[in-house]
């Protein structure tokens, strides 16, 4: 075989398995893969999966989780996210605020489709933290605090499309069921705040509260999570005062 002919099969061949290794990640969660297991899943050698990591994650289709030896594929930069980051520069301080007042973990959260996704969170001084998501973290909408308050706003017909298209995922996340999902969005729009315990986190328990527009839809939702033994009903209702509180300060900037 020329020189040529294995040059111009070489370059298909790798741009194969470049999308075989982006394919596989895009069908894993955020939590990512090993080498290893992307080996054992693609069939191929690792040094070939080094190579092929590197250089996509040096365009920016993969990036490492955290501090982590593990990669996961990156999600694609949409139409809103200038305005994310701009409504995440506002909140920020508020947050920070919030966070040293309770002492827990403040998340920012807004609704994209049928999920939560997570913009921002500020961790508080108390040396044990909640701390069950993280920025562009996304999970079905209501199985957080602050998912729960975003779902509680929205009319029955919508609510009813995205509990239906989550089913599947519910389980997932403590065993959640619809009926509990629907019982938590009733006990919301009762007190005007969310209180979920346990479903995304074991043994953490959070409150929620949604910022909505003059229509009457949701914009956005801030929270506070703390590990359950921290959140009596009284400091709930407080909580809850203190999140109110919060995304008023939050409007008047935006």
């Amino acid at each position: 075989m020329s020189a040529a002919t294995t040059e111009n099969s070489s370059g298909p061949r790798t741009l194969r398995r470049g999308l075989q290794i982006l394919q596989t990640l895009q069908a894993h969660d955020e939590s990512g893969l090993s080498v290893t297991e992307l080996s054992r899943l693609t069939g191929l050698q690792r040094p070939t999966i080094y190579r092929l990591l590197a250089a996509l994650t040096e365009c920016q289709f993969v990036h490492t989780v955290g501090k982590t030896r593990r990669y996961a594929a990156s999600k694609p930069t949409h139409p809103h996210a200038e305005n994310e980051h701009h409504l995440v520069e506002i909140a920020k301080p508020f947050m920070r605020e919030l966070a040293f007042k309770v002492g827990d973990a403040v998340f920012l959260v807004i609704r994209e489709n049928n999920d939560s996704l997570t913009l921002w969170r500020e961790i508080g001084p108390y040396p044990v933290q909640i701390l069950g998501t993280y920025v562009n973290k996304r999970q079905p909408l209501g199985v957080g605090s602050a998912g729960m308050a975003l779902l509680a706003k929205l009319d029955d017909h919508t609510v009813d499309q995205i509990i239906e298209a989550n089913s599947h995922k519910l389980d997932h996340y403590g065993g959640m069921t619809q009926r509990e999902l629907r019982q938590l969005i009733t006990n919301t729009r009762t007190r005007g705040y969310s209180v979920v315990g346990n479903y995304a986190v074991r043994g953490a328990l959070g409150v929620g509260c949604a910022l909505c527009s003059s229509q009457g839809h949701p914009l956005l939702a801030v929270s506070v999570t703390a590990i359950t033994e921290r959140m009596p009903a009284r400091r709930q209702k407080e909580i809850a005062r203190l999140l109110h509180q919060t995304l008023e300060h939050i409007a008047e900037k935006m």
